[in-house]
């Protein structure tokens, strides 16, 4: 019986959410909002040790929402309003101002002590910041499918499911609903001040502070708190995490937000890890060759230092990678692995290649006849020794089967090699940096004809939304990339493709934070 009730609780919890979420976008789809940010109360009741924290802004006059809801409608949502009040009513017997206006007071969460899938034990609490909290509960005490019996913690009145089916608080303006008492009770524990909260931890408050204080969503987790020491200090997955180079950023608190602005939807995320091994990869810096890409590139990713990362990422891991190396039984160590690589090449070893990547890298994509299975493809990198660079790329072109052949494009010798898969590649040197791809990119890039991505109007609009400084980033041109011819789009989805501009992605390492930041641009 218990477990029924609790799987009842779950999905009056649910339900709950659902008609959160939905009223909140009726209500604000025409108003006209404010810019401030978002009061995270709901942090102040959630224990420490929290280690998921996932809060949603129910401010029905916030900006973020309105511009949320009007980019919904550029995407081709005819009256949103509308239909999310149609789905609130399809959920049950609901009035509006009656039984969804009193839940709305600024923010919701639902947070995560600890998770265990095998148990299925879960500690946690939904809390709501509510406009009426005693409507609020009458609504909830209503509309849950428990009867609910009265009684008390440390002094305080709360409600308790009947056969364990869940338990309801009434804190001041916040009602708080959980699945099993003990989480209940660490939250009116908070409350009463007997404990600390979320807000008063380092972490959390930094991250909050770092991010954004305008969003739809934020999420915080803490893996030591949610995946238990028991499981960060198991020295396998330690050793793993060592390999990827990624054991200084994992241990460590993370936060993300995701919100909405005039032009289009934007992500950010921080960690307080080190970069460790990738920190080469993320140091801030200006992207030179984006004046160099053709502007007709639909794909554009670029990062530095690929060659400085790779030494500290071996460097750092070397025996945990050749002890994998060695139980594979084809090498004895990395070393092996790495030469052998490099004489199917025609080179020493392969890091002769890698070694030439120790500036700016950039790769471009572009489908001049509009299918994705024809594209243009270009690497260009900057390289420190040209002359060694010309000696590295001679030998991996006279190792090819067919004869390297040689022409001029703008002035440039550009060399051209067919693959064992009858494809040609070229390659070319022009002002220190290397040229690489399909012989029409390598003609695009030397020709200019077009200018460059650095001067392409959707290019700039998404990339000047980035509030961070540069790292490694990506950025793709949606309105050509999702209308491929193998790929085309959904009748359904074609309005929402013509409003799709660009995204792009960016992650950096900057003041003291790794952070990760994303725009998705929306066209009027």
């Amino acid at each position: 019986m218990a477990s029924i009730a609790s799987r009842r609780y779950g999905i009056g919890i649910t339900v709950l959410l659902a008609v959160v979420a939905a009223a909140v976008g009726g209500f604000v789809l025409f108003q006209s909002g404010n810019a401030k940010g978002v009061d995270l109360t709901t942090a102040n009741l959630v224990p420490q040790d929290a280690g998921v924290y996932f809060a949603i802004n129910t401010d029905l006059g916030s900006s973020q929402w309105v511009a949320a809801f009007k980019l919904i409608e550029k995407l081709g949502q005819d009256k949103p309003e509308d239909e999310l009040k149609n789905s609130v009513e399809d959920l049950g017997n609901l009035d509006w101002e009656n039984d969804v206006a009193p839940l709305l007071g600024g923010n919701a969460a639902i947070y995560f002590k600890s998770f265990s899938i095998r148990d299925f034990d879960v500690q946690g609490a939904l809390i709501l910041k509510c406009k009426d909290s005693e409507k609020a509960l009458k609504v909830l005490r209503r509309q849950l499918p428990v009867d609910f019996s009265k009684a008390k913690h440390g002094g305080i009145e709360y409600y308790r499911g009947e056969d364990g089916g869940g338990y309801i608080a009434r804190l001041g303006d916040h009602i708080v609903l959980a699945i099993n008492e003990e989480s209940l009770f660490d939250v009116m524990d908070v409350h009463a001040g007997k404990s600390k909260s979320l807000a008063d931890a380092d972490g959390f408050r930094k991250l909050r502070n770092d991010l954004t204080n305008n969003f739809l969503t934020f999420m915080y987790v803490s893996p030591e708190d949610f995946a238990g020491k028991a499981l960060l200090d198991d020295k396998e997955f330690q050793d793993a995490l060592k390999a990827a180079g990624a054991s200084d950023i994992v241990f460590e608190p993370v936060a993300w937000v995701f919100g909405a602005k005039t032009r289009g939807f934007e992500f950010q995320a921080a960690s307080l890890g080190k970069s460790g091994s990738i920190s080469p990869l993320v140091k801030a810096r200006q992207s030179k060759l984006a004046s160099v890409m053709p502007a007709e590139a639909a794909v554009f990713v670029s990062m530095a230092n690929i060659s400085q990362t790779w030494k500290e990422a071996i460097t750092t891991a070397r025996p945990q990678i050749d002890s994998a190396v060695k139980r594979e039984g084809k090498f004895r160590n990395l070393d092996e692995a790495l030469k052998d690589a490099g004489r199917q090449l025609g080179l020493r070893s392969i890091e002769d290649l890698i070694n030439l990547f120790n500036g700016e890298t950039a790769i471009g994509i572009w489908f001049p006849t509009k299918d994705d299975n024809d594209p243009e493809v270009v690497l260009i990198a900057e390289v420190s020794d040209v002359k060694k660079a010309e000696e590295v790329l001679s030998k991996v072109a006279t190792s090819a089967q067919a004869k390297p052949r040689t022409s001029e494009i703008s002035g440039v010798k550009v060399t051209t090699v067919r693959g064992d898969d009858g494809e040609d590649v070229s390659y070319a040197f022009k002002d220190g940096n290397l040229l690489l791809g399909t012989p029409g990119a390598i003609k695009a890039v030397l020709e200019s004809k077009k200018g460059a991505i650095a001067d392409n109007k959707a290019y700039k609009d998404t990339r000047s939304q980035i509030e961070t400084k540069f790292g490694a980033f990506a950025y793709v041109d949606l309105k050509t990339v999702l209308r491929l011819a193998s790929a085309g789009i959904p009748a359904q989805l074609d309005e929402a493709e013509k409003a799709l501009e660009g995204i792009f992605l960016n992650i950096v390492e900057q003041d003291g934070l790794v952070r990760f930041t994303g725009f998705l641009t929306i066209a009027d």
